[in-house]
């Protein structure tokens, strides 16, 4: 008996051996999470991203997932060392439209493995909400999903919500209209505006040969207005268009009228950014497909690559933001040079440039819009001219026949580096050069220049449809999960973790949008712009057709872990917060198909900040590599979108584009514009920021807001080291008074090491970054009030003042109020006037430079127009403004007290009067130097 008793410990002694040594060793966990969101019709529709799986210590736990949409499970599987049923673990969780979700949990021991089944309800944001809710309201109206056709035109994007971005509202306004309103369909349109403009929304449907609008302002669902929008309305239908829309009738007009009329969405995009479709904006890409059909990019030595357009144009004509946005042609690159040397602002000069052969050649275009008024008149019968129905007639020759719509003046070759610095500005051989814009005397007294022969190339332009191109980005995103699959990675459809970096929508295939193609890539994998997961890079039309498909994949291993490094001029000090992004780079050839860029070790590479020491040959095989590098390992911080679409708009993430967001943090906080008042920048530092202001300001030169005027001194007096970057001039419309501002800007320094590029990303989140010895300093050097006179003397440059430039002539101003400048009123029988400021009689505005008959210099809007009704005039109705700026100040050198915040009243008002600025030579190129910028 005591042995059968020996015999039952010793066997109950195995059992918990064993059973000790089963806890000690992996478990494997299965957690099944069903997610009910908010919107009903979301289930089963979005794979929500399983952004973070932690334990009760705060370590990491890498996993596997799967989605099931039939059941809406999304399925997790890992593995745990000693776990037990009372293990905490907590879960992060993501969707696209709703708020980050974070729940903690335990698991059911199930002997041979352990699971839990959780059942989770993800809450909208307010965002979101608005987007679905307005567009749900607006098909009530108008019933758009039942013919399946509508344009929506909103501020969404730009615009501020509760001092937050506003991608959200996009995404509601997509997953409401499940298909029928896409990016790609190009029945999208993000009206370029600044964040503190309302939150507006216009819904445009075809109604036989008529346009109907329902228009929601300020995130309002009752609409405003709901009536006709075509080109086709009466007088008095468009005066009560204006009445309800104040400046945003004519853009709202004329980019649905372009719409109806089938006007591509690239084109549409671009005419958004400037903010309405006028005569500039057509000939501007009118003269874009003259040059390239006879001085397309060189096919000499180098190639196509080799060669580069610089433009000089003068600010004020709308086509100058087509040349900015159509041909990547920024002046943050100084592709873009704005110099007043005309009174003609539809000329503009068009720099081919081979780096490889050093020469150039110099094309001169202009439009002549009275000839194309007597074109309009003599082709239709008609005798009065609107300016919708002449837009309407210039879209078709855009379309059919663009040469018809301008003029090529000169084309000259043998063009020398020395002239092209003369011209644009920059450093010769032997001097440093300022710039001299398109100076006919000049340029027709040089004796080298001989006539260019055109090439006349002659090319059929594709005919693919919106499916046969959709199915380009079908593929693109089924190769790439392929390749991936074969490394061992898995895509996941609406991962957050993934990222497609793509020059579609910018870059055309045989002539055509490619727009469709995002449709393609969001079909497969669930990626596009309002989610940050599809971001479209500024690129040249013309150029080639690229998709660089990224994902986020863990943490760098602890041999790579406190390495620095860096690619190009970025420093960076690798961190466990660092991610590996792994990328597929794929090239489409209209003939070959797709190109996948690899070498021997290829496809697969590791981009993220620690890719020179996995992988040194990125540079050498993906094209765009320094655009792909900086945007992808950006995004990986999580940047707000604002800051995002800089990035994308820049074309790629250096330091020199940095202080764009901090200075544009800085004017909203403190110079918030109020009623009736316009931003106008001129810039006397030329180089990367300028792209982001463009971007954040609402400015660009075809609205006549942004200036060129690069000063070889701009150093500040008040802070050492600091550069004055430029001058904010808030300009009162109906005072006729403006406020000169000089920005002075000081950059910060950094500890050896230490990652700039997230370290700009801490500052414009709110955060204090590490790293940094000490902050950056954005100030106001001085503050003047100045009469029209006065700007625009500055917008000229000021050369002819005593100090020689604009910056001087502002600081020699007198300091003076308002209430001196303001002109007496005078008083009605019966009623005594307002007295104005003893011995300073009010200044009147000196006229600007008046426009052509018919269409106006700077905006395509004019009285001039007679017919139907009388083109768009600023009726400058003042409207609340959202939430100014981000207020928090985290991180900031402030050393202004915030102004109070006023209202916003629109965009739609462009500055006469002369127009220009000076050129001086190109600054050092900017980098992530190792250590940051010294103080």
């Amino acid at each position: 008996m005591k042995r059968q008793y020996y015999m039952i410990l010793i066997a109950l002694l195995f059992a918990m051996a064993l059973t000790g040594s089963a806890s000690a060793t992996n478990s494997t966990c299965e957690v099944g999470v069903k997610i009910n969101y908010e919107y009903d019709d979301d289930n089963g529709q979005i794979n929500p991203t399983i952004q973070e799986l932690i334990d009760e210590k705060g370590t990491k736990i890498n996993f596997t997932k799967t989605f099931d949409p039939a059941a809406n499970i999304t399925k997790i599987i890992y593995q745990y060392n000693n776990i037990t049923n009372t293990t905490k673990f907590q879960i992060k969780i993501t969707a696209p439209g709703y708020k980050t979700l974070t729940h903690e949990f335990t698991l059911n021991d199930y002997g041979s493995y352990y699971a839990q089944h959780l059942s989770l309800t993800m809450e909208a944001t307010e965002a979101y909400k608005i987007g679905r809710e307005i567009t749900k309201k607006a098909d009530q109206i108008l019933n758009f999903t039942k013919t399946g056709e509508v344009l929506v035109i909103t501020t969404a994007g730009s615009a501020y919500y509760k001092n937050s971005t506003t991608e959200d509202v996009l995404e509601g306004i997509l997953n409401q209209a499940r298909g029928i309103i896409s990016y790609g369909k190009g029945n999208l349109l993000l009206l370029r505006k600044t964040r503190l403009d309302p939150l507006d929304f216009a819904f445009i449907v075809k109604k036989g040969n008529d346009l109907i609008l329902a228009y929601f302002k300020n995130a309002n669902q009752t609409p405003i207005y709901i009536g006709t929008v075509s080109q086709n309305m009466t007088k008095e239908q468009y005066q009560k268009l204006q009445e309800k829309l104040g400046d945003d009738a004519f853009p709202i007009a004329s980019l649905a009228n372009a719409w109806a009329l089938g006007l591509s969405a690239d084109i549409l995009r671009e005419a958004a950014f400037h903010g309405h479709v006028c005569m500039g904006t057509i000939s501007g890409y009118a003269m874009i497909e003259t040059l390239l059909k006879y001085y397309p990019p060189s096919t000499g030595t180098g190639g196509a690559e080799a060669s580069s357009y610089i433009v000089i144009g003068i600010p004020g004509g709308s086509d100058d933001d087509v040349f900015v946005y159509a041909m990547d042609a920024t002046p943050g690159k100084r592709s873009y040079i704005g110099y007043n040397t005309t009174d003609d602002p539809n000329m503009v000069g068009f720099i081919r440039w081979n780096s490889n052969t050093k020469t150039g050649t110099l094309i001169i275009m202009s439009y002549d819009l009275q000839d194309l008024i007597s074109k309009y008149k003599q082709e239709t019968g008609a005798t009065e001219v609107s300016e919708l129905k002449f837009n309407a007639w210039a879209v078709k020759k855009l379309i059919t026949d663009p040469e018809s719509l301008v003029k090529i003046l000169y084309a000259f070759d043998n063009l020398t580096e020395e002239q092209v610095n003369y011209l644009a500005g920059g450093v010769g051989s032997t001097t440093v050069q300022d710039a001299h814009g398109l100076d006919m005397e000049y340029i027709l007294s040089q004796s080298n220049l001989v006539n260019a022969i055109p090439d006349n190339k002659t090319y059929t332009k594709g005919n693919l449809d919106y499916n046969q191109l959709k199915e380009i980005g079908i593929e693109a995103a089924n190769l790439a999960k392929e390749l991936f699959q074969q490394a061992g990675i898995q895509l996941e459809k609406d991962s957050l973790e993934l990222l497609v970096l793509t020059s579609a929508g910018y870059a055309r295939l045989n002539g055509q949008d490619t727009s469709p193609v995002w449709d393609g890539v969001y079909e497969v994998l669930g990626s596009r712009l309002s989610r940050k997961t599809l971001l479209p890079v500024h690129s040249a039309l013309w150029g080639q057709l690229w998709f660089t498909f990224i994902i986020k994949s863990g943490s760098y291993t602890s041999d790579i872990i406190g390495k620095s490094g860096g690619f190009g001029k970025f420093s960076f000090n690798i961190t466990e917060e660092d991610e590996i992004l792994y990328a597929i780079q794929l090239i489409y050839d209209p003939i070959k198909g797709f190109i996948i860029s690899n070498d021997t070790r290829g496809p697969v590479y590791d981009i993220g900040a620690g890719w020179n020491y996995t992988n040194p040959t990125v540079s050498k095989v993906f094209k765009n590599w320094n655009s792909i590098v900086t945007i992808a390992n950006a995004w990986s911080y999580d940047p707000p979108f604002d800051m995002l679409m800089v990035y994308l708009f820049h074309n790629h993430v250096c330091p020199g584009v940095s202080p764009s967001y901090l200075i544009a943090d800085y004017i909203y906080e403190n110079y918030p514009r109020g009623e009736n008042e316009k931003y106008i920048y001129v810039t006397t530092t030329d180089y990367c920021k300028d792209d982001g202001l463009l971007l954040l300001l609402g400015v660009s030169p075809g609205q006549g807001t942004y200036y060129n005027q690069r000063l070889l001194n701009t150093s500040s007096s008040s802070v050492e080291g600091g550069q004055m970057e430029g001058i904010l001039i808030i300009w009162d419309e109906k005072l006729n008074i403006g406020k000169a501002v000089i920005i002075t800007f000081k950059w910060p320094g950094f500890e050896s090491g230490t990652n700039g590029l997230r370290a700009y990303i801490d500052w414009y989140k709110g955060k204090e970054p590490t790293g940094v010895r000490s902050s950056y300093i954005v100030t106001t050097e001085t503050v003047k009030y100045i009469t029209r006179d006065e700007m625009n003397m500055i917008l000229s440059g000021a050369a002819g003042s005593p100090s020689g430039n604009a910056l001087g002539y502002i600081m020699g101003l007198p300091d003076r109020q308002l209430s001196e400048l303001v002109p007496a009123v005078p008083g009605t029988p019966g009623v005594p006037g307002t007295p104005g400021s003893p011995g300073v009689p009010g200044t009147p505005g000196t006229p600007g430079v008046p426009g052509l008959p018919g269409v106006s210099s700077g905006s395509g809007v004019s009285p001039g127009f007679v017919g139907s009704f009388v083109g768009a005039v600023s009726s400058s109705g003042g409207v609340a403004a959202a939430s100014p700026g981000r207020g928090s100040g985290h991180g900031r050198a402030y050393e202004v007290t915030r102004a109070s915040s006023g209202g916003s009243a629109g965009s739609g008002w462009y500055v006469y009067g002369v127009i220009g600025g000076l050129l001086l030579i190109g600054l050092a190129a900017f980098g992530f130097l190792r250590g940051g910028f010294k103080t």
